[in-house]
């Protein structure tokens, strides 16, 4: 199973997908395209791995075991 963790102005919300659930894939997918096309930053990690060893995604990952979103920061 895999997760998607969104931590944004309403809290911390999670998103979860089973692999091999072409359905829970597509809608966490869905969920993927939608923050990414507002410009959130997502950065995922895989299987087994510490979460200091997190890599910057551009494209849905259903094998990655987190992917977590942030917004972007705007200095000034």
């Amino acid at each position: 199973m895999g997760t998607m963790r969104i931590i944004d102005e309403t809290g911390d919300t999670t998103v979860a997908w089973e692999k091999g659930d072409s359905a829970s894939i597509a809608r966490a997918e869905g969920v993927f395209n939608q923050l990414r096309d507002k410009r959130h930053l997502a950065f995922a990690r895989g299987q087994g791995a510490p979460a200091e060893d997190t890599e910057r995604i551009f494209s849905f990952d259903a094998t990655a075991e987190e992917i977590l979103w942030v917004r972007p920061i705007a200095g000034g």
